[in-house]
């Protein structure tokens, strides 16, 4: 079994790891699912914001995340890196088109191509894809429809300007009718560039706020899921912090604390102990040194140490020659005397 200091430092990396997760989660960016970086490079992206959607077809299969200036010295281009599920395969071809999901100034980023793609001719990670910026207008009509719807407005609007013109033309009301309709418009015309000055210097607030309150509400929506097993595992590593009796543990380090100093009492008494007998140890060494006592004497003079050394081979004779000889000495209490013969080598 764990330790309870050792299930607390996995609870603290447990949760510095999920709020790291959470943090980038919340930032539109998944660091367990596997994805490919594209890039894409802009003349201007009109505050296109990070975490906005990237849709083919109306399907979202990532987000931008991050801006920044190509060249930071001239500022000619702006540089997008698209964050791409790694299932999605986009030819290399493909355009990656800024378009406004609205009147008040909403972004999105459309990938747009003819035709599907295989092995080779789909984009890696790291590849550059082409850009595009397109305005409102272009956004919600093709070049082509807005020609149509033009030329269906001037067949119909046409006959009827014609007939005004023709009804209204000979007499004098129809002349002041003439007059007033000009007026009017010219009215309609002053306050439509009135309007039009106001949209113009409010875009960019509107223009921001609109993209951070989507960015906001796609990621919500995106992480409902997720946020509710954040939760749940919340709610569950609560229940176990709940079950490891932290009181129980933090009395045991309270009575190791108690203890502590009746246990530095006992470790001073055995170091002042240990500090008498090194001093008595001193002491003896230093007697000695000067020669006093028999291990001194021994030590330090050469004449006790040469008779002891004379003592030791005349002993050592003495043993040889009874280990040669040990008649002599059964017969140690007799009266004859025997010649003493020196042993051999």
């Amino acid at each position: 079994m764990f330790s309870n200091e050792t299930k607390i430092g996995l609870l603290v990396i447990i949760s510095l790891s999920l709020m790291v997760w959470g943090y980038k989660f919340i930032k539109g960016k998944n660091i367990l699912s596997s994805s490919n970086l594209l890039y894409v490079q802009y003349d201007e992206v009109n505050q296109l914001a990070t975490s906005t959607p990237v849709t083919i077809q109306g399907f979202q299969v990532g987000i931008v995340s991050d801006i920044y200036f190509k060249n930071v010295d001239n500022k000619q281009k702006v540089e997008v890196v698209l964050d791409i599920d790694s299932g999605i395969k986009i030819p290399k071809t493909a355009n990656a088109n800024i378009v406004a999901t609205g009147l008040m100034g909403g972004k999105a980023l459309v990938i747009d191509f003819d035709k599907p793609c295989s092995g080779a001719d789909c984009a890696q990670s790291g590849d550059m894809l082409n850009g595009q910026f397109k305005n409102v207008l272009a956004s919600m009509v093709s070049t082509d429809d807005l020609g149509g719807y033009m030329n269906e407005m001037k067949n119909s609007v046409g006959p009827i300007v014609d007939t005004l013109k023709n009804k209204f033309a000979g007499s004098a009301e129809g002349q002041q009718s003439m007059q007033d309709i000009q007026t009017i418009i010219a009215n309609l015309k002053s306050s439509t560039t009135s309007l039009d000055k106001l949209m113009r210097n409010s875009s960019g607030k509107i223009d921001g706020l609109l993209a951070n309150l989507e960015s906001i509400t796609n990621t919500i929506n995106s992480s409902q899921t997720d946020i509710k097993g954040i939760i749940s595992n919340a709610n569950s590593f609560s229940s176990k912090m709940n079950a490891l009796d932290l009181d129980q543990t933090l009395s045991k380090a309270n009575k190791a604390l108690d203890s502590t100093p009746e246990l530095m009492d006992k470790l001073k008494g055995t170091l002042t102990e240990a500090d008498v007998a090194a001093k008595e140890l001193s002491g003896l060494m230093k007697k000695v040194s000067n020669g006093d006592g028999t291990l001194g004497k021994l030590l330090n003079e050469d004449e006790l140490y040469t008779n002891l050394e004379k003592t030791m081979k005349n002993l050592d004779l003495l043993l040889e020659d009874f280990r040669l000889h040990p008649e002599r000495y059964r017969r140690i209490l007799s009266k004859k005397k025997m010649p003493y013969q020196e042993p051999t080598q």
